[in-house]
């Protein structure tokens, strides 16, 4: 369950991340695009899945 919960705001992470790109690369001047960016590549390092053996 844990890991479900993990991956599933890991992917909500990356949505969120391609959402702000459009801020970063130029295509947008809304600047409230750029706390989806950065926000989401924090989801993605926080909640990266990671294989773990024991």
């Amino acid at each position: 369950m844990k890991k479900k919960i993990r991956l599933g705001l890991f992917a909500i992470g990356i949505v969120m991340m391609l959402i702000g790109m459009t801020y970063l690369l130029g295509y947008s001047t809304n600047e409230f695009l750029k706390y989806p960016l950065y926000l989401g590549m924090l989801l993605i390092v926080i909640f990266f899945p990671i294989h773990k053996k024991y």
